[in-house]
């Protein structure tokens, strides 16, 4: 267990609070229900962040940097497919479901203001060598639109409550209808990544993504065997439990 005084994924970019903490999440009304679901995704993509952004400076060996750069393509290509199927499908399904049109505007404004920076990341953990790399460099590049990023992620959660005055049942169902075009396809990959960004204890608790029990099984017992070396990157263990990180000034 990560303590107060060891340097865990909460920090630089601040986590987002959660909707409707501590009420049963089965009695949430919908609105808020879609907004937590989002801020635990959000927030899993902050904690990869943050994660990356701790360790980079102190991996030396040229195994541990090919481990992180991997990571950070991998946490990338998270990021780059939950913004594009947002911009492709949910946005333009909310507006058209409210008939208010531009009412997710800005936030995908906000999405092109980070992808500049975003794209100099994926360059980054893509091309660049083992001999070449420069802790202090990915931090450089993380610092050009974190907050930004941050900013977007939390914003959106604001923008998702404010559904309130829309048909709950319909707004859940094009969640819902979202959020499986984020599951569908090969996905070996992405749940080690999602389920180790996610701290099940985070303000009463945050069970998700919810996977169903053959799934969790061919993470556990398969999916994780693949790149086991780059899940050590992850601040969770894939069961949602917060663990410490694995490279801090204290392991060098």
């Amino acid at each position: 267990m990560a303590t107060q005084e060891t340097p865990w994924a909460d920090l630089p970019f601040n986590l987002i609070p959660t909707p409707g903490r501590g009420e049963a999440v089965n009695k949430l009304p919908v609105p808020v229900w879609i907004a937590r679901e989002m801020t635990c995704a959000h927030n899993g993509i902050l904690r990869g962040l943050n994660s990356i952004y701790q360790q980079s400076i102190y991996v030396t060996k040229p195994e541990d940097v090919k481990d992180l750069l991997k990571y950070t393509e991998f946490w990338c290509g998270w990021i780059r497919e939950h913004h594009d199927a947002e911009e492709e499908f949910y946005f333009p399904e909310v507006e058209r479901l409210t008939g208010v049109k531009g009412l997710m505007e800005a936030n995908v404004a906000q999405h092109h203001a980070f992808m500049p920076g975003l794209e100099a990341f994926t360059k980054f953990a893509v091309e660049t060598s083992v001999e070449e790399y420069d802790g202090m460099k990915l931090r450089a590049i993380v610092d050009s639109f974190g907050e930004t990023l941050t900013k977007h992620l939390t914003d959106e959660i604001e923008t998702l409550l404010e559904l309130k005055a829309y048909d709950g049942a319909v707004m859940k169902k094009v969640y819902e209808e979202f959020d499986l075009k984020l599951r569908a396809g090969d996905k070996s990959v992405l749940f080690p990544m999602v389920l180790g960004t996610c701290d099940a204890g985070y303000e009463g608790g945050c069970v998700w993504p919810g996977l169903p029990g053959p799934v969790m099984s061919l993470v556990h017992y398969w999916f994780e065997r693949k790149y086991k070396g780059v899940w050590r990157f992850s601040p969770c263990s894939t069961w949602g439990e917060k663990r410490p990180l694995a490279f801090t000034e204290k392991t060098r």
